[in-house]
C-alpha cells in the first residue's frame, strides 16, 4: 500500500466528501459519517487544534481528482478514522489503509506518551471491520446510537411559550448569545474567551449558515436552544448536529420545536431523510428524538486498544 499524502487545497474537501456521500448511498453495512459531520469536525476543531493537518488522502490512480480513501489521525486524542471508496469494502487496498492509520496511531501515541489509540462510528453489525479490529487485539467501549426519520408527512411545528421566538440565529452580531447557550448546555471546561473565539471562527467559515443555525430566543433575548442543519442533498439527508437546550431552559419545550423547525427547513431543502447521534447512555436526548418520530437505524461502537 502506497504512503498517503497530506490535505492540500478545498479540492480535497470536495474529494473527501464525496467519499462519504459514496458510502451513504452505497449502505453495504459499514457507516459513513454525513458531510456534516466531517465540516463540523474542521471548522469547529477542538481547543486543542485543528484536524487539518491530520488527514491524510490515497488518490485513485486511475483518476485524478478521485480518492481511494482517505484517514483523519487525531493527534491530541489518538483516535482515528478511515473512510474508503465503498466498492473497496473487505479488500487488501482497503486492509492496507486500515494498517497505515493504525500504525500512524501507535507511533503518535507513544511518541506522546498517551496509552491508548480508538477508533469510532463502527456499526456493531459490521463484521468486516469488527473482525478487523478484535483480531488486531481492540475492545468495544462505549458508544452511540445512531437514528433516523422519514420526512415524507408534514410538521407541525408547536411554539413552546408565546414568549419565545423559533428563528435563524443572527449570525456575528449574535455570537455571544449563540455561545454562551452552547457552552452551558454542555457544561464546557474550557475558559468561555476561547470558547466564544471558536465559535466565532466557525461563524466566518464556508460552513456556517445562519438559515441552518436554529435557535429558541426567550423574552428577556436569551437563546435558551438551538440546533445546527447539514444537508446532503446527493442522497437527500439532514443532519442534526449538535443539539442543546441551556440548563436555565430545560424542560420547557424549547429543544423539541427547535428540531421541529430544523424538519421542516429540511423538508423545504428537499431531504427525505433526518438523522442524528447520541450516546447510547444519553437516556434524555433518546427519549427526545423519539418523541420527533426518530427510530434506532444502528448502534455505533468505539473499538480500543491499550498500546
Amino acid at each position: 500500500m502506497r504512503e498517503p499524502r497530506a490535505y492540500q487545497s478545498a479540492s480535497d474537501l470536495t474529494a473527501m466528501l464525496e467519499v462519504l456521500q459514496a458510502g451513504r448511498r452505497a449502505d453495504n453495512g459499514s457507516y459513513y459519517i454525513h458531510c456534516g459531520d466531517l465540516k463540523w469536525w474542521l471548522y469547529y476543531p477542538p481547543l486543542e487544534g485543528d484536524y487539518w493537518k491530520d488527514i491524510f488522502l490515497w488518490d485513485d490512480p486511475d483518476q485524478p481528482g478521485r480518492l481511494l480513501g482517505w484517514a483523519l489521525v487525531n493527534s491530541n486524542w489518538v483516535g482515528f478514522d478511515v473512510y474508503i471508496q465503498p466498492g473497496l469494502r473487505g479488500s487488501a487496498i482497503a486492509v492496507g489503509m486500515y494498517d497505515w492509520t493504525e500504525q500512524k496511531a501507535v507511533q503518535i501515541a507513544r511518541e506522546t506518551g498517551k496509552k491508548t489509540v480508538y477508533t469510532l462510528w463502527i456499526r456493531h453489525d459490521d463484521e468486516v471491520l469488527s473482525d478487523y479490529f478484535k483480531i488486531r487485539g481492540y475492545q468495544l467501549s462505549r458508544g452511540m446510537v445512531h437514528l433516523a426519520r422519514n420526512l415524507n408527512e408534514t410538521i407541525s411545528i408547536q411554539q413552546p411559550d408565546e414568549a419565545v421566538e423559533l428563528r435563524s440565529c443572527r449570525g456575528i452580531p449574535e455570537v455571544v448569545s449563540r455561545a454562551t447557550a452552547q457552552y452551558g448546555a454542555f457544561a464546557s471546561p474550557a475558559p468561555f474567551e476561547r470558547y466564544l473565539q471558536r465559535f466565532e471562527a466557525f461563524m466566518h467559515s464556508p460552513a456556517y449558515y445562519c438559515d441552518l443555525d436554529i435557535v429558541a430566543v426567550t423574552a428577556d433575548g436569551r437563546i435558551g436552544a438551538f440546533c445546527l442543519v447539514w444537508l446532503d442533498p446527493v442522497n437527500g439527508v439532514g443532519l442534526f448536529e449538535p443539539v442543546g437546550t441551556h440548563p436555565d431552559f430545560q424542560r420547557q419545550g424549547l429543544g423539541k420545536a427547535v428540531m421541529m423547525e430544523g424538519i421542516r427547513r429540511m423538508q423545504v431543502r428537499g431531504m427525505k431523510q433526518a438523522i442524528v447521534s447520541t450516546y447510547e447512555d444519553n437516556d434524555p436526548a433518546l427519549r427526545l428524538y423519539e418523541t420527533l418520530g426518530f427510530r434506532q437505524v444502528a448502534r455505533l461502537g468505539t473499538y480500543e486498544k491499550d498500546v
